[in-house]
């Protein structure tokens, strides 16, 4: 990403309300026990190191708790997003965060 690391996305993320409980797993290809722990301490639930192997797969898929069971969860639920956050106009497909750029 050009303008924001992934580190400071997922502090971006992890400060929001509504967006805060959101499993976020990073995935790098550094692997530096500094960082990674970095991302942990600020709310990561899990760091993958590339390239992804099957294994990395399984340990994730294990490691993520849903608040409600499958079947209760709610298919389509909107969820409220604090203003200023999004930017963009209200016809776009997929929402922005505010100071996000992707390439």
């Amino acid at each position: 990403m050009p303008e924001l690391t992934g580190y400071d996305l997922l502090k971006r993320l992890k400060e929001i309300k509504g967006l805060k409980e959101i499993p976020v797993i990073i995935m790098s290809s550094e692997n530096v026990p500094q960082r990674i722990q970095r991302c942990l301490d600020e709310g990561a639930e899990d760091f993958i190191v590339k390239p992804v192997q099957r294994d990395d797969i399984k340990k994730i898929t294990g490691s993520i708790q849903l608040s409600k069971p499958v079947a209760t969860t709610p298919i389509c639920r909107k969820r409220k997003v604090p203003a200023g956050v999004l930017v963009g106009e209200n016809s776009e497909r997929r929402p922005r965060i505010s100071g996000v750029t992707v390439a």
